[in-house]
Order: structure tokens, then sequence, then C-alpha cells
């Protein structure tokens, strides 16, 4: 079996959508199956085995135009495997699948944003979108309250697969002295974000919701981004002293990080299932998270929900988990959860099986 695989990121890229792919990509081919991923030039050349990457004509709010993709023949194929329902990318694939067996992989809706941002969603939604949705053979969507969402839009034969995450890889021993000592955060009750600074993330609030805070509070940012010099002079204009941006970290110093702090706080507009919440769990922390359905279909019993983009919002739940966070035995429910659903080996063979009955149909 040879798949085609086409994503609009890829590593080096260093997003949760890319670390996917590629690690899907990996574990398909360990099981025997052809992979050829097919992705842009926009992020940098990589050296990784069977990628073609074409040349990205542009970026259009962060969405790269390969317009080769459409002209290309995908005969030599027998699945066609696209991410991300919104990418331009996979709207090409549907233009060009023919009768070609397509399994369009969702990762995560558009649930904030401003008024006209959401317009501009829902437009696409209704049309592109619903063409590219309903041109899938499968379709696969992260969480139950996703796949009713796409069923609107022409989705069909929905399968729901969450992201998943290698626990061997995580070091959950980590002293947390390490990233208290580094960062001059003896004493201090740390409240941890993790993630690219980009404006879907959310960091930009972080300095707002910082504010209602005192200075035993540290509010630490972990990653690194466009917004990151935009990030450090409000927190210099505000004059704030409980806000830290370390920049980009070693794995070490970010387990020990996860160990260091009370609570991670996750405010994006818009996810999948990131990492940053499956690593929390596995660090027995509690989450202040966007009112994101991806989150909330798995773990509302460990996570507090604000308004996504409402700095004020999130400040009051992070308070009020300071003061009154989840009970142990909720945080162990959600850790089996993550072992048992987020893994690997499961997700492997869910794709499998979408493969082998798209194949057979």
């Amino acid at each position: 079996m040879h798949v085609a695989m086409v994503t609009s990121y890829y590593p080096p890229s260093t997003g949760g959508m890319e670390r996917f792919v590629y690690q899907l990509t990996q574990r398909l081919r360990a099981r025997g199956i052809k992979v050829t991923v097919f992705t842009g030039d926009h992020f940098g050349r990589t050296n990784l085995s069977d990628v073609v990457q074409l040349r990205t004509r542009a970026v259009l709010l962060g969405n790269p135009l390969v317009p080769s993709l459409f002209k290309l023949s995908f005969d030599s194929y027998d699945i066609l495997h696209a991410h991300d329902e919104h990418a331009l990318t996979s709207n090409a694939v549907a233009f060009v699948k023919k009768e070609k067996p397509f399994v369009m992989h969702c990762h995560g809706s558009f649930s904030g944003g401003s008024f006209a941002w959401k317009m501009f969603v829902e437009f696409y939604m209704h049309t592109l979108g619903k063409f590219t949705i309903s041109k899938a053979d499968a379709t696969v969507a992260l969480c139950p309250t996703e796949a009713r969402q796409l069923a609107n839009y022409g989705a069909k034969n929905i399968r729901i697969i969450p992201n998943a995450l290698n626990p061997d890889e995580v070091n959950l021993k980590a002293d947390p002295e390490i990233f208290r000592t580094r960062y001059n955060l003896k004493g201090k009750r740390i409240v941890l974000f993790v993630g690219r600074l980009i404006p879907l993330k959310g960091a930009q609030l972080i300095p707002k919701i910082a504010s209602d805070f005192n200075d035993d509070v540290v509010f630490a940012v972990v990653g690194d981004g466009p917004l990151r010099a935009k990030l450090l002079q409000e927190i210099k204009e505000r004059k704030l002293k409980n806000v830290i941006s370390t920049g980009r970290v070693d794995s070490q110093t970010l387990f020990s990080a996860y160990n260091a702090c009370e609570l991670v706080i996750v405010p994006s507009t818009s996810e999948g299932i990131p990492a940053v919440v499956l690593e929390a769990i596995l660090f027995g922390k509690p989450l202040v998270c966007s009112d994101l359905p991806n989150i909330r279909d798995y773990f509302e019993n460990v996570c507090s929900f604000a308004k996504p983009g409402d700095a004020k919002s999130f400040a009051q739940k992070v308070s009020e988990v300071l003061k009154k966070p989840p009970q142990d035995s909720q945080l162990e429910l959600a850790k089996e959860l993550v072992f048992e659903r987020f893994n690997w080996e499961r997700v492997i063979q869910d794709v499998l099986d979408i493969y082998k009955e798209v194949v057979n149909k």
C-alpha cells in the first residue's frame, strides 16, 4: 500500500499538527506502509526521507498556497490522506482526487477569535470547506463534538481518533528545582504556558491575566515565535515582575517546569488536542483552558474553562484553581485516560482500519 500524505506543515516546522503527521508517517512505515509526504517549502527545507516539497507561492493567514498540488497526478497511490480541513493543501487534494480513496484528517475547529474571523471561518466551512470534506471517503475527527460539527458540513464515514503521546519520552521525575533555580523562582507559585508564541495560542493574553495577581504568582511563558518581542515589550511597559518569557527550552527543562508549576494555562482560540494538555495531565497538573470542544469532551473533570480571548475570565479561573485545585483522584482518572486512549498503538491501528475500509469499498 502506498499513501500520499498531504500536509501544510511538516518538520522542521515545530507545531503540534506537523509533529503528529511526522509520528504518524514514521509509525505507518514501521508497519510496512509506504508513505510519501507532500508539503510546501515555506517553513524551510527538510532533510527527512520520502518528502516532496513543492514551492509555496504565498502564505495567507498562516495557510500556505501550493498551486502545483493542483497539477499533480496521484494515480500511482492507493490512498490520499490530507490533514486539516481548513488547509489549501487539503482543498487541492479534494479537487484532484478523481476516484482515489481520500481520508480527510481534521485537527480541530476554529472556535474563538473576533466576530469577523468567526464569520470568515463560517463562510469558508459552508463553501470550500464543505466541498473538501464532502469529497472524502472517510473523515477523522478529534472528538465527538467535532464529529457532529463536521457532519453538518457533509462529512461521511466519520471516525473519532484523538492525538497521541508517547509517555516513554516524558520524564515525569524531572527535578522541579532545575526550572526554579534557572529562572529565580524559588518560593513562587508558577502558572505555566507552553507553546508557540503566535496569536492562535493566546500568549498575548498572559500580561493582562498576570496583572490581576501579586508577584508571588509567576506566569512562566515557555516557547518562542513571532509574538515574543511584543510580549516582552508589554511586560516591560506594564512593569510586570510576575511574568517571565524563557524562549524555547530543552526537553528536560520543560519537564522540570511541569513539575515546578501549580497549574498549566492554555488560552488558545483554536486547538486540536494539544500536547501541552496531555503532558500536563501526565504530570498531574490541573489546567485552565479556553472553552474548546476538543479539550472539554475528554478532560472536563480536570480543566477549568475560560472564555476564549477573555483575560478577565482566565484570571478568575486561575485564581479559583490556585485556591481549590481538582482532587487527586480526578487527576489520576485523567492520566489513565491519556494512557488508554491517547497512545500511538491505538491511533495507528484505527488509521489502518480506515485505510483497509476505504481501499476495499
